[in-house]
């Protein structure tokens, strides 16, 4: 029996501004409207999503206040789109202020990580924060259980993370991305996993690891250029996919809104290579210290 089309719009880098403080790496427009306008595009051109996904960095840096205002706006989307709206945790995001304002409840657990039925699909939806460092990283707890997930499943997977794995188009943003993805591999190899969905770099690119289709979301807040090894620079962009599974096909369609001309930021990066793991242990340790 042929299975049925299933349809994701795939939002990331929302990056937006807590009361009170400035719009990040000085975007001329604020992030919020452009949010907006990506959900007033969907909206008007029908593209009548089963299921929206954020991919991380929802608020910049944000307090509970500010996550209970993005809640109140996604349910508000949800209601207009009638399409349930799932979130993932960013390198921005602060996790205790996600837990008390948009989950309504104190954090008690480490990570932010879970699964959804997608009718004929499985959704796994995975935290690569590592503390308040810019690097991702995935610790054995939640790979055990997404290893665990995966056995018991029959259906075809979908990965959603916010750090993205190490392929070719990433060459200059070892430093930045998911740091142990190799562990990653290991899980997922021989499994059902047929694409992983991710953001971070804010630009959009795509590239396949061991078969596996890797697609990276752009931001709808700022896009940044990081053809230059050594200076990146932004610009303000929204955008944002359109994810169509359709039997064992897999199509992804980028939708560009807006792509500023004007640099309003840049970042010197010294060393383009992956970070040393004493970085990330010392701030995994932080984060498990302050649990």
């Amino acid at each position: 029996m042929r299975m049925a089309q299933c349809k994701i719009v795939q939002i990331s880098d929302t990056h937006l501004t807590p009361a009170g403080a400035s719009p990040a790496n000085h975007q001329q427009i604020d992030p919020e409207e452009k949010l907006r306008t990506v959900f007033d595009d969907i909206y008007t051109t029908n593209v009548n999503p089963d299921l929206i996904v954020i991919s991380g960095d929802l608020i910049h840096e944000g307090d509970a206040e500010s996550y209970a205002d993005f809640h109140h706006l996604l349910d508000q989307e949800q209601d207009r789109l009638m399409a349930p709206i799932k979130v993932i945790l960013g390198n921005h995001d602060r996790t205790d202020q996600f837990y008390n304002g948009f989950l309504g409840r104190r954090h008690v657990a480490n990570r932010y990580y879970y699964h959804e039925s997608l009718d004929q699909w499985d959704g796994y939806f995975l935290d690569t924060k590592c503390g308040n460092i810019e690097q991702g990283y995935l610790d054995q707890t939640q790979l055990q259980w997404l290893s665990g997930q995966l056995k018991e499943s029959t259906k075809p997977g979908i990965i959603f993370m916010h750090h993205p794995l190490f392929g070719p188009p990433l060459q200059q943003m070892r430093y930045s991305i998911l740091q142990n993805g190799e562990d990653l591999l290991k899980v997922i190899d021989h499994t059902n996993i047929k694409a992983i969905f991710s953001g971070h770099v804010h630009f959009a690119n795509s590239y396949l690891v061991d078969g596996i289709l890797n697609v990276v979301a752009d931001s709808t807040a700022y896009h940044i250029n990081c053809a230059n090894p050594h200076e990146h620079f932004v610009t303000d962009g929204t955008a944002y996919n359109v994810i169509t599974l359709d039997g064992a096909a897999i199509g992804v369609e980028q939708r560009l809104l807006y792509l500023g001309t004007k640099t309003i930021n840049s970042f010197k990066i010294p060393n383009t290579d992956f970070v040393d793991r004493k970085v990330l242990m010392q701030a995994w340790h932080h984060l498990m210290s302050h649990e």
